[in-house]
């Protein structure tokens, strides 16, 4: 709250008309940062614990959303009936395969630098 007090005795937050859109601005600005932020460490999450999360009314919340997402500044998908935002887009079949694939040859890698490991071992030991 101290910066908060600071920040608004500034001469750009201190007049009529040009001080409310500042302030409107900046909020807005601190609202969609919070969003990116949350779209990085959830896949999908409750309407109502986002706004809890957010300290927002799910109303604002749910508009603000839905900018972003008309900007193509954060990927979301609101499910009103459910009270879900998703943040991650559904992956193709095509780039799960890709995935999977990726993973098996990263393990398979492993398992051969492993073994690689143990043999050098037991010739060091013989």
């Amino acid at each position: 709250m101290a910066n908060q007090a600071e920040l608004e005795s500034w001469p750009a937050f201190a007049e009529g008309d040009l001080a409310s859109h500042w302030h409107e601005m900046f909020h807005r600005r601190i609202i969609q940062h919070n969003v990116r932020v949350v779209s990085l460490y959830y896949k999908r999450i409750h309407g109502a614990r986002l706004a809890q999360l957010l300290g927002l009314e799910w109303p604002r919340l749910e508009q603000e959303i839905s900018s972003m997402v008309s900007d193509s500044s954060v990927y979301a998908k609101i499910d009103r009936p459910k009270d879900i935002v998703r943040f991650a887009a559904a992956k193709t079949s095509e780039a799960i395969l890709t995935d999977w694939a990726s993973d098996i040859d990263k393990l398979l890698h492993l398992v051969e630098t492993t073994t690689h490991l143990i043999h050098k071992e037991n010739m060091t030991a013989a």
